[in-house]
């Protein structure tokens, strides 16, 4: 297996790089990216990364609510600080 990505791979992981908020900062042109010795080694990483990485559909979550931490809404707050309790 060869770890060298291929010129179009890079310059996906590049495109799908760029849009990130740590890489706002970078230049706009691939080939300027691709002179700066840290930034060329993160663009190969993710590009790397894109093709070892298993090509998986969007999983889509059900969206429940939130779990409220306040008592039943039969809780009767003045017995249970009063001490009186139905053991």
């Amino acid at each position: 297996m060869s770890t060298a990505a291929s010129p179009d791979a890079l310059q996906a992981a590049w495109e799908a790089m760029r849009h990130r908020a740590a890489c706002l900062p970078w230049p706009a042109d691939f080939d300027q990216v691709m002179a700066d010795p840290v930034r060329q080694r993160l663009v190969r990483l993710e590009a790397t990364h894109r093709a070892r990485a298993p090509q998986r559909p969007a999983v889509h979550r059900m969206v429940s609510r939130p779990m409220t931490l306040t008592p039943p809404f039969f809780f009767d707050h003045k017995r249970a600080a009063a001490g009186d309790r139905d053991d």
